[in-house]
């Protein structure tokens, strides 16, 4: 996996169910300025990025970024992912009282039926295969039936039918948090090959660390260097507790603080390591922020206020790193490969110039010599 430009350019996306619109928020922004700086209002983030990376929600985002349209380019710009998560909300997470009851809000069985959020699949991606998206891919998922963990990736089904699946099942499986949706049993495009998928964030919610792992594996003598990389959170709770207050705790009484203890000391860690591999240089950009106090971190809550208060979080990230997004963003155009064309047409007019002046040069030259000849 390696860039056609001297550079690869590397997204990644966090899970948190229905908190992708945070990143999502952060995209369009991203992805407007870029319009802006090149001057291209049709140019898109697959067209900046070489590599992408997404957990769970995540994983979302990044197949409405590179399902190729019949003009094999992207299907939705980021703007439009971002009104997809709107209108889908309610689709994806059905409130059912009949399964609420009998799921006990999902403390004996899960908590939603998938068929609302697989027929948000069904609609947007269809018969899309993971080998068609436009760029290399990296969605983690867990292999129940081989208990391991499990690479979803574009590069490796395009060259091998036995990792090819319909992109559909790739995020059917990839979002199967626990207790929050079945695991789903999926088969390869040929039917070849059968595997028993959950949720990948038990082990990569931030699959930052491991989409750069996945490049050196591919490339072992480049370096963090010869890299770029935008690593997107989807907002985190803050989890204040003492001894007193949890010495006699069980299980029961840590199951939602633990959920957000466990994801933001991962993704913190992760972060930690990377900025040591990048060594604090403005190639790594890692973009995330906490809920207010009086805000509730959910991954479920599909409430019209919710939803407003995920997309000013996303806004006020942007707001804060405006300079750090507009100079990660003039990064990635100047890291962008010139197409053929262009360059043709940059070393025309480069000749044309050195023609120009060679000219104008051996005029002056004439000149002096006729004036010492006098």
């Amino acid at each position: 996996m390696k860039a056609s430009g001297k550079i690869t350019r590397i997204l990644s996306i966090d899970g948190g169910g229905i908190r992708g619109i945070v990143p999502a928020v952060i995209l369009a922004r991203l992805e407007e300025i870029l319009q802006q700086l090149s001057s291209n209002p049709d140019a898109r983030l697959v067209d900046f990025f070489d590599f992408f990376a997404g957990t769970s929600t995540g994983s979302m985002i990044v197949a409405g970024l590179l399902a190729p349209n019949k003009d094999n380019r992207p299907s939705y710009s980021a703007k439009e992912i971002v009104d997809l998560y709107f209108e889908s909300a309610d689709t994806i997470f059905q409130d059912s009282l009949l399964q609420d009851i009998k799921s006990v809000a999902g403390l004996l069985n899960v908590k939603y039926n998938p068929e609302g959020i697989e027929s948000v699949f069904q609609q947007h991606f269809a018969d899309t295969e993971l080998k068609d998206l436009l760029k290399p891919t990296l969605i983690p998922a867990y292999d129940l039936s081989r208990g391991k963990n499990y690479f979803f990736r574009q590069q490796k089904a395009k060259v091998s039918a036995r990792h090819n699946y319909y992109l559909k099942d790739v995020l059917r499986s990839a979002t199967s948090a626990i207790t929050y949706f079945p695991p789903i049993q999926i088969s390869t495009v040929d039917q070849s090959r059968q595997r028993c998928f959950i949720d990948g964030g038990i082990f990569a919610n931030n699959p930052a660390l491991s989409a750069y792992a996945e490049f050196h594996y591919h490339n072992p003598i480049l370096h963090a260097k010869d890299t770029m990389m935008l690593s997107l959170g989807t907002g985190k709770q803050g989890v204040y507790l003492d001894c007193e207050t949890t010495q006699n705790w069980g299980a029961l009484e840590w199951r939602e603080p633990a959920d957000n203890l466990f994801t933001n000391a991962v993704s913190d860690a992760n972060h930690y390591q990377l900025r040591a591999v990048y060594d604090n240089k403005p190639n790594y950009l890692r973009l995330d922020a906490f809920f207010k106090d009086t805000d509730k971190s959910s991954l479920d809550n599909t409430s019209k206020d919710y939803l407003d208060c995920l997309y000013c979080l996303g806004q006020e990230i942007v707001q804060n790193n405006k300079h750090a997004i507009k100079s990660f963003a003039q990064q990635l155009i100047n890291n962008s490969p010139q197409p053929a064309e262009k360059r043709g047409q940059a070393q025309s007019l480069l000749n044309k110039d050195n023609s120009i002046k060679t000219g104008f040069v051996n005029k002056i030259t004439k000149k002096i010599r006729t004036a010492l000849l006098k």
